[in-house]
């Protein structure tokens, strides 16, 4: 822990004031590594086209009636690559998604046989349909 008395120093000395500039900028850049993790987002945005959308499961079983699913891809082509390693790596991660300025949760899971594609597998009543855009949150998790 860094006190506070470590920062003091006399002003008008030459060399002195200088090594406690020194110590002051070195107590920041400290002070700013520890609390970078805690303030920094470790997330990637990016919007995703939806391109098919469940349909109202005709069931008994109630407690499946809620779920619900997308199937996305990136929207720009410049994302392709960004959402396909995050897929390989991530697959079946809770995830947060935006759609119509609402935040919801799900899970997104890597389509093995569909190239940079997701299945979003949620559990609320969303009105969504093909080509809309999503805008995925994803946790970063460097692998």
């Amino acid at each position: 822990m860094i006190s506070s008395s470590s920062f003091s120093c006399q002003i008008n000395l030459g060399k002195a004031r200088k090594y406690c500039v020194l110590r002051l900028i070195v107590g920041v850049l400290l002070l700013s590594a520890w609390a970078t993790p805690a303030l920094a987002q470790d997330i990637i945005q990016l919007p995703c086209e939806v391109l098919e959308v469940s349909p109202n499961f005709q069931i008994d079983y109630s407690a499946l009636k809620p779920i619900h699913y997308l199937l996305i891809h990136h929207a720009n082509a410049s994302d392709r690559v960004t959402l396909s390693k995050w897929l390989k790596t991530n697959s079946g991660s809770q995830v947060t998604f935006v759609i119509k300025d609402k935040k919801y949760k799900g899970v997104l899971c890597r389509m093995a046989h569909c190239f940079g594609r997701g299945l979003l597998i949620f559990a609320a009543p969303i009105k969504v349909k093909p080509r809309d855009i999503v805008e995925l949150i994803l946790p970063f998790s460097p692998r």
